[in-house]
């Protein structure tokens, strides 16, 4: 197993044990800040279903089902922490080919990187209360934080771009703690050659919080920086591209 293997392995088993405490540690019925997932024990159910789904594709190579149901309090920490070292045996293992999200065929490096933003992203719903904005987590940092901009739009957004309505001018993501940018055309594509009409300016990690609707350029002018025509702006924000 190479070194960038080892450091996601790394990553998934923090983020993963912590969001496990987090969910020990709290009520099944307890809200957070999910239109999704609006309680504990509904992002336990969750989480539950994907790592399970990423351990059935692991083993077969082949896309699976999921089905998804809240957690009570009986089940939410027992089931969810079994889900979790049954992937975690399975991402331990040598790479081999797999089916990946997007219909192509992938190793299982993808779904080490894809579980390690996945845990981490579900950690912070479960500490973040409705109404609250979502802090930055300690271990989000910007290379980190880079690397889930780039999954969500080299990923996500490219299974979605088809279906969405073009925006209405091209948006630049300028990260202001390390050396990335993005820029989005119309048509949603990434073109780091076109014109730009807005730029949104903010750490890596807040740009990351914005893809991933955890965060709003256009209310938190603290974090984030807007030029240009902030339509484009609350275009790209209320675009449901990961759905």
């Amino acid at each position: 197993m190479d070194e960038t293997a080892r450091h996601s392995l790394t990553r998934f088993e923090h983020f993963s044990s912590a969001l496990l405490d987090e969910v020990e540690a709290r009520s099944a019925d307890e809200a957070v800040h999910s239109a999704l997932w609006p309680t504990v024990g509904a992002v336990a159910g969750h989480v539950t279903a994907v790592y399970g789904w990423v351990t059935t594709i692991l083993r077969t190579g082949s896309p699976a089902d999921r089905a998804e149901s809240p957690l009570d309090d009986d089940t939410k920490a027992t089931v969810l922490r079994d889900a979790r070292d049954e992937l975690l045996a399975e991402l331990e293992s040598d790479d081999r080919e797999c089916w990946v999200i997007g219909g192509g065929t992938g190793t299982t490096a993808f779904w080490r990187r894809r579980m390690v933003l996945e845990s981490l992203k579900h950690l912070l719903d479960v500490r973040t209360p409705p109404g609250c904005r979502f802090a930055v987590a300690p271990e989000l940092d910007a290379e980190l934080a880079s690397v889930g901009v780039d999954e969500f739009l080299q990923v996500f957004l490219a299974r979605s771009r088809t279906s969405l309505d073009p925006l209405p001018g091209t948006v630049r993501l300028a990260a202001t703690d390390v050396d990335r940018t993005w820029t989005l055309a119309p048509d949603w594509s990434l073109d780091d050659d076109t014109d730009v009409t807005a730029t949104i300016e903010g750490s890596a990690a807040v740009l990351l919080l914005l893809l991933w609707e955890r965060a709003s350029a256009l209310d938190e002018p603290d974090r984030f920086r807007i030029t240009g025509d902030a339509e484009i702006v609350r275009a790209l924000e209320s675009t449901p591209i990961h759905r």
